[in-house]
């Protein structure tokens, strides 16, 4: 079995664009006793099935790299987060600063 047919034990749709009818998945599933997380998107195929397609990330599933991909996405959002903050409070004086 391939590593990309393997079963999944968790499955999330984290993107959907209808228009390419393209998917980015967040999977878990076991191959070979070890547990791996993807993101990886999938791709609408001629008989109406999503399939899994080669773009994407695997990764072994345990604790540092866990810790370490929540701890960029909470760096991703808490800079977003900021960004609109600042954005909302600041504007006219950085579109002053920046003429």
């Amino acid at each position: 079995m391939q590593l990309y047919e393997a079963p999944a034990l968790y499955e999330k749709i984290i993107h959907y664009n209808e228009d390419k009818e393209i998917q980015v998945r967040l999977t878990i599933n076991t191959f070979r006793g070890i547990e791996y997380l993807h993101v990886r998107k999938y791709y609408l195929d001629f008989t109406e099935e999503w399939r899994p397609s080669p773009e994407g990330v695997a990764m072994e599933l345990d604790f540092n790299n866990s810790r370490q991909l929540f701890s960029g996405l909470l760096e991703i959002l808490s800079l977003a987060e900021s960004k609109d903050i600042i954005e909302e409070h600041f504007k006219d004086y950085i579109d002053e600063i920046y003429k």
